[in-house]
C-alpha cells in the first residue's frame, strides 16, 4: 500500500486537538506538571502517528546486483512481493 499522508495529517492533528483541549489544572501550582504530561502525551501521539505512517506503506520494486570483491557482477535479483518496513 502506498504512504497515506492524508491519515498522518489527521493523526497529527488529533494529536494537537487533545493537547489543545486538556483542561488547566485546578490548582495553578501544578501548572507545569500538566504542561509536562501534556508534552510527553504530544510527543508520543506524534511519534506513534509518523511510526504507523512509515511502517504502513509497502517497499516494492527492489533491485540488487551482486558483485565479488573487484566489483564484477556476479548476480542480480529482483523483488517479487511487496515488503514491509518493521
Amino acid at each position: 500500500m502506498a504512504l497515506n499522508k492524508n491519515t498522518l495529517q489527521a493523526a497529527i492533528k488529533t494529536a494537537f486537538e487533545k493537547a489543545r483541549n486538556t483542561p488547566p489544572p485546578a490548582d495553578p501550582a501544578q501548572a507545569e506538571q500538566v504542561q509536562k504530561q501534556i508534552l510527553d502525551t504530544l510527543s508520543a501521539d506524534l511519534a506513534n502517528a509518523i511510526l504507523a505512517f512509515v511502517t504502513g506503506g509497502d517497499v516494492v520494486d527492489v533491485v540488487v546486483q551482486v558483485k565479488n570483491t573487484s566489483q564484477v557482477v556476479i548476480g542480480t535479483g529482483a523483488q517479487t512481493a511487496p515488503g514491509k518496513i518493521q
